[in-house]
C-alpha cells in the first residue's frame, strides 16, 4: 500500500514539474499601449459621443486543459466599463466587459483578442489576430480627430454564417495603432466613430 502511494506520488510530481509556462515576450508586449486606467471618448460623424472607462490590466495563466496537464500560457487583459448596446430598455446603464486581451497559446504564438462592445456597436470576430501574421502587414496611415497615426492596421470583422452583419450593431473594423490602441471603428450603416479624447 505504501509502495503504490509513493508511486502514485513521485508520479504526480514528475507530472506536474513536466508542465509549460508560456509567457508574452517583451515584443509581445509592444502592442499593449494601455496602462489599464485610461477613458477614452468617441465622436461619431453623426455628432454622438461615448465613452469607454478601463477599470484594470490584469496578467493570468491560461491552462487549455488543467484535468490532464499543468501546461498554462501568460494572458494579460484590459477591462473595462461601456454603455450597454442593448437598446430595448429605456434606462441607461452599463456593462463590465474586456476590451482586449493578449495572449500565447501552448503554440507560442502570441494572440489579439477584441471585445469591443459599446453604444449601439459591437466587434464580432471568433478568430484572434496573431501577431506574428499582423507584424508581416506594412501598417497604413490614418488621420483622426486631427491626429495622424502612421502605425495602424485595420482588423476585419467576420460573419462566418451571414446572420451578424445585418445587426445594426455590427462594427465591421477596426483601425488598431500599435501606439495608441483603437482609434476608430467602422459599422455596417456607414457611420463610424473616432477617438476624440484620452485621459
Amino acid at each position: 500500500m505504501k509502495k503504490n502511494a509513493f508511486a502514485f506520488l513521485f508520479l504526480s510530481f514528475i507530472f506536474i514539474s513536466c508542465g509549460q509556462s508560456i509567457k508574452l515576450s517583451d515584443e509581445d508586449y509592444n502592442w499593449m499601449p494601455y496602462t489599464g486606467n485610461e477613458t477614452l471618448v468617441f465622436k461619431s460623424n453623426t455628432g454622438e459621443t461615448d465613452t469607454i472607462y478601463f477599470i484594470r490590466k490584469d496578467t493570468v495563466w491560461g491552462m487549455p486543459d488543467p484535468a490532464v496537464s499543468t501546461n498554462k500560457y501568460e494572458i494579460v487583459g484590459i477591462f473595462c466599463r461601456h454603455s450597454d448596446g442593448y437598446t430595448g430598455s429605456e434606462k441607461f446603464r452599463y456593462l463590465e466587459n474586456y476590451f482586449l486581451e493578449i495572449k500565447k497559446n501552448m503554440n507560442k504564438r502570441a494572440e489579439l483578442v477584441f471585445g469591443l462592445a459599446t453604444k449601439n456597436a459591437k466587434f464580432y470576430r471568433l478568430s484572434s489576430v496573431k501577431i506574428d501574421s499582423l507584424s508581416k502587414v506594412s501598417p497604413t496611415s490614418v488621420t483622426v480627430s486631427n491626429n495622424h497615426y502612421g502605425d495602424v492596421y485595420i482588423i476585419e470583422a467576420e460573419d462566418y454564417l451571414g446572420s451578424l452583419s445585418s445587426r445594426s450593431d455590427y462594427v465591421t473594423k477596426l483601425y488598431w495603432s500599435k501606439s495608441k490602441g483603437l482609434i476608430r471603428y467602422d459599422k455596417q450603416d456607414s457611420s463610424y466613430w473616432e477617438l476624440g479624447n484620452e485621459y
